[in-house]
């Protein structure tokens, strides 16, 4: 059976932007459909996050995953697992969260207050793992590159941090310790986003970032993290949110007035040769001009609150503040039609396939493959980081269930019976008993004659050497 892709979707808790009376009664919740057909799969309620404070773990390992969204205007962390429909735990966090994020690698979460101060915790353990003074002013995103090495921050300060995770949990001297790997300063305003390819990690790669000064920069994600390219949008446009095609052929960037501008990130050169040739864009830097933005590919009424793009890149997603969701098919751009499940602005919004031990809302109960899945350990946060955390380190792991358990002992039985190494067969068929017997005594007789044999030649070669010693020594007494 061919995978299913899933949207997952989330809001905030402000109805006041909702067109329809109905979605106001209605409760916050975080709704996953079918990329496909837009059919509900399963949503879990009681959920109102702000922008870039969720994040989902996937099933792996033999564990199951689930869905943390921290809520709006709270110091608190809900989470659910795949298996259940209901809330699985609820964890207090140790001040209120404006941004949240977990690595890809299911290890680590990381969140930013509104003070500039980040916090990163082991999930299997909870222990509070660094606590760092990043920026001056509130965080806006925190994001990890797909290899879960590198941590980026985003603040309205206008800067940009990228720290790695192997220092934040074990610097290499309490001097450096809490300070970035690098960070990305050219912006002007506050910074709102980050845009990753599937490429970028602490080998390399490209980062992207949009600013309320107008403008995506795409940088180096290699120390010293040059400046690549600078497009500047149309006057007075205020980009939210970034969609960067996974092979970094193109990027999406939308903005608070409802547009979507398309930015291809190769062009045609411009040759008199007939053979079509193509170069990159961008490369030259700050001392480059930056190049400008024109002609939206979407245009909406609503200010766009989050966009993302499917797994193969053929469908953009777009969120809004009146709570639609709007699908468009790749390349065209062609509307394909509209999700209204939301009651409020669309915080979050991203595509994963459906986890194998994901409980459908029409499946009635957890069973068959949902219970080989154990459900994730997740201890509570600690709220302070301890002195001694390394030899306090304990983790706690869910076995998945012993499939031998429902095998019967009869196919055991027989299973060993296979192992069992094979007995020799007589040649002479029926009366083996009797035969086997003969040879035996005859391989006796045997071995008992060759013995004789054997102490007969060992007396006369000893008898033979005793004789010409004594020879020696009497010719030598002479």
């Amino acid at each position: 059976m061919a995978p299913q892709e899933l949207i997952l979707s989330a809001c905030s808790s402000d109805p006041s932007s909702s067109t329809s009376a109905a979605r106001q009664q209605s409760t916050p919740s975080i709704h996953l459909h079918d990329l496909l057909t837009s059919t509900p799969v399963q949503s879990f309620k009681n959920s109102a996050s702000s922008s870039h404070s969720l994040g989902y773990v996937q099933s792996q390992n033999g564990q199951g995953g689930g869905v943390f969204a921290v809520q709006e205007g709270k110091g608190i962390l809900n989470i659910w697992a795949w298996q259940k429909d209901q809330m699985h735990s609820k964890i207090h966090l140790p001040e209120k969260m404006t941004c949240f994020a977990l690595s890809p690698n299911g290890m680590w979460a990381a969140a930013g207050s509104p003070n500039g101060q980040i916090y990163l915790w082991e999930l299997a353990s909870g222990l509070l793992l660094a606590s760092l003074t990043a920026h001056y002013r509130s965080l806006t995103s925190l994001t990890f590159t797909p290899d879960s090495q590198i941590l980026i921050s985003t603040s309205l300060d206008s800067s940009t941090h990228i720290f790695l995770v192997s220092r934040l949990i074990d610097p290499e001297d309490q001097a450096s310790a809490g300070k970035p790997y690098g960070s990305l300063t050219d912006h002007t305003l506050a910074v709102r986003g980050v845009g990753l390819g599937r490429l970028a990690g602490s080998m390399g790669g490209r980062i992207w970032t949009c600013s309320d000064d107008g403008t995506v920069k795409m940088w180096s994600l290699h120390p010293p993290f040059p400046l690549l390219a600078t497009f500047t949008l149309p006057p007075s446009s205020s980009p939210t949110c970034l969609a960067i095609d996974p092979t970094e052929r193109f990027f999406y960037v939308s903005t608070s007035q409802g547009e979507v501008y398309h930015i291809p990130l190769f062009r045609r050169k411009d040759t008199l040769s007939t053979a079509a040739e193509y170069e990159a864009v961008g490369g030259g830097g700050n001392s480059s001009i930056p190049l400008k933005v024109e002609g939206s590919v979407v245009s909406l009424k609503s200010p766009i609150t989050s966009m993302t793009l499917s797994i193969s890149s053929t469908i953009l997603l777009v969120g809004c503040k009146d709570g639609t969701i709007n699908l468009y098919s790749l390349p065209s751009h062609q509307h394909l039609r509209t999700l209204n499940s939301h009651n409020g602005p669309i915080t979050h919004l991203s595509t994963l396939l459906k986890p194998v031990d994901l409980i459908t809302s029409s499946s009635g109960g957890s069973g068959g493959v949902v219970e080989q899945w154990p459900i994730m350990e997740i201890k509570n946060f600690e709220r302070m980081k301890s002195q001694n955390h390394k030899s306090n380190h304990t983790i706690t792991i869910k076995l998945p269930q012993n499939n031998l358990a429902v095998i019967s002992t009869s196919t055991l039985f027989s299973q060993l019976e296979d192992l069992r190494p094979q007995t020799k067969k007589s040649i002479s068929g029926g009366q083996s008993n009797g035969v086997e017997q003969d040879q035996l005594e005859a391989l006796l007789a045997e071995n008992k004659r060759l013995r004789t044999s054997l102490d007969k030649a060992t007396k006369i070669n000893e008898k033979m050497w005793n004789g010409i010693v004594d020879m020696k020594l009497a010719n030598g007494d002479q």
